[in-house]
């Protein structure tokens, strides 16, 4: 009864707690929700914290983060661990605090069927059956109750559990059909799981009482009888329907669907004890549909976990080392990997005796697809400037291969330069990226005025210009993610750009510049886990003859 995630659109159904209307992610962008007025949606209640939960959407998946709340996140059940993403999908159930949703992705709406009562006659009667009875379930049922539950718990999959449920509650009640049913956001629309009717072979044109699922939603098992005596006429549905049973399925307190029973007039009607071996089934049913929404949730991880070990590896294996000297330029940087590992790039290296190659950028998108691009971004720029030398050539000809190979909304913003020990020269280009500072030997920090260019993957055969400025010994080249400047506090305050050139002002080195930045930034967030890359490099000119670079 869910996914893997990969949807663009995603809505989460409140069907638990206190009344909300539908949340609505936005797909390309990080929706906060939690008890503080400035978040994305407003949860006000004394179990919600601040900023409670962030929900947003990567690499055509949907990740649910829980940011160090205080009474937790829950997935299916299962505690979040706090500030670690973690995949959800359609059906799955998001508790916070008080407040229960229910996972609704678009790409399956089409299977939601409407429930409608038509005119009932005066001698049906919907009610929620008794305690007592549900008690009964006489001993010779043990047998099948058994064998049945086995097959249950041995399903790997939601639709091979509801088959087994259904097989093992039709022959239990004597029910001619039945049905496993999901919620479609409330009992009003359904979707089905799995079907089967003894005399038909499709579900096309299967409706259901709504009263009973309804009464069902409770929590409760409903029963639908008639009378023997009466003359069948118009009944529910239009379907003749003599008897029929509903009973809940329960997910970590909440009902998220049902186990949908009829017989219609001149169908073998069902077993006395019908009502207590059907409430029996949905109980066995709920706990292991809650047990497999775990190893699901687990499973989800455990690739997720996967995929951000790879591309973490890919990322260390392809930046430089922390620090060096590449010419005349000594450099010092760090990258922290977010909590969905991204594709922040820096690179630096020689290009002959007495230039230098620098790259910095971030190419959207998270996991390995973004770390294998930035692999090609970086080879190709590597590539290009050791051939031409130009940062212009090699911007346009790197956007050439983005548009050219790079799945749909992948594009990158990116900062080349050429540094020329000779005249002390640096050229570059500035593609969308912007998060840059010059820090002079005697002046404070400042981003010098040039033209911008495009970002890079958007559209092709773009041209680009070089801006020229000159820096001197001891001048200083400060390059950053946007991820550095963009991490928020608790107060949902962004880091910012005056922050940042604080500590550079104040801050004697290029060791001095990361050190204190991320000093700062972890003071700042109340933490060392960010949720968006972030990667600094300081970079000073030194004097004397070109040296060659330190491995």
């Amino acid at each position: 009864m869910s996914d893997d995630g990969r949807s663009r659109t995603l809505r989460l159904d409140p069907i638990a707690g206190p009344t909300i209307d539908p949340v609505v992610p936005e797909p390309d962008t990080r929706t906060l929700l939690g008890r503080a007025a400035e978040c994305d949606v407003c949860l006000p209640h004394a179990g919600i914290s601040r900023r409670h939960v962030a929900v947003f959407s990567r690499g055509g998946q949907w990740l649910v983060t829980d940011l160090g709340s205080r009474h937790g996140t829950f997935l299916n059940g299962m505690r979040l661990h706090p500030h670690k993403p973690a995949i959800t999908g359609h059906g799955d159930l998001l508790r916070i605090g008080p407040f229960m949703f229910r996972v609704d992705s678009a790409a399956v709406t089409d299977r939601a069927l409407a429930t409608t009562d038509a005119t009932v006659t005066p001698d049906t009667i919907v009610t929620a059956v008794s305690a007592r009875e549900l008690d009964s379930l006489a001993h010779r049922r043990l047998t099948l109750m058994i064998e049945g539950s086995a097959a249950i718990y041995q399903a790997v999959t939601e639709h091979e559990l509801a088959q087994a449920v259904i097989k093992l509650i039709m022959s239990g009640t004597g029910f001619p059909r039945a049905a496993l049913l999901r919620w479609g956001g409330s009992p009003e629309q359904v979707e089905i799981i799995a079907f089967h009717d003894r005399h038909h072979d499709t579900s096309e044109g299967f409706t259901f009482s709504r009263s009973l699922l309804q009464t069902s939603a409770t929590g409760r098992v409903a029963r639908l009888s008639r009378s023997a005596e009466q003359q069948c006429g118009q009944s529910i549905e239009g379907l003749g329907i003599s008897a029929a049973l509903c009973a809940p399925l329960v997910v970590d307190s909440a009902v998220v669907g049902a186990i949908y029973l009829d017989s219609r007039v001149g169908e073998v009607q069902p077993q006395p004890d019908a009502a207590s071996f059907c409430h029996a089934v949905s109980q066995i049913a709920s706990l292991a549909l809650s047990s497999l929404k775990r190893i699901e949730l687990a499973q989800r991880q455990e690739r997720l976990d996967a995929d951000l070990r790879i591309a973490q590896e890919a990322q260390s294996f392809l930046l430089p080392a922390p620090g060096g000297t590449v010419g005349r330029l000594r450099y010092a940087s760090r990258t922290c990997p977010g909590s969905v590992v991204g594709g922040d790039l820096f690179d630096i290296f020689d290009i002959d005796d007495h230039t230098t190659g620098i790259c910095f950028g971030d190419i959207t998108g998270h996991g390995i697809g973004a770390a294998i691009l930035m692999t090609a971004v970086l080879s190709h720029l590597r590539a290009i400037l050791a051939s031409c030398g130009d940062p212009a050539t090699a911007v346009a000809q790197a956007n050439a291969y983005l548009v050219q190979h790079s799945s749909e909304r992948m594009f990158a913003t990116l900062w080349v330069g050429v540094y020329d020990s000779v005249d002390n020269t640096l050229r570059y280009v500035d593609a969308g990226h912007g998060h840059w500072l010059i820090r002079p030997a005697d002046a404070a920090p400042a981003r010098p005025q040039s033209p911008g260019g495009m970002i890079i993957g958007v559209q092709p055969d773009l041209e680009y210009s070089v801006a020229r400025l000159e820096l001197r010994p001891g001048d200083r080249l400060v390059l950053y993610s946007d991820g550095l400047v963009e991490q928020l506090n608790t107060k949902n305050e962004a880091f910012g750009n005056a922050r940042l050139r604080d500590v550079i002002a104040g801050s004697g080195s290029i060791e001095d510049d990361v050190a204190g930045v991320f000093t700062a930034l972890e003071e700042f967030t109340g933490g060392s886990s960010f949720a968006d890359d972030t990667t600094i490099a300081s970079i000073e000119v030194q004097s004397g003859a070109a040296l060659r670079v330190d491995d």
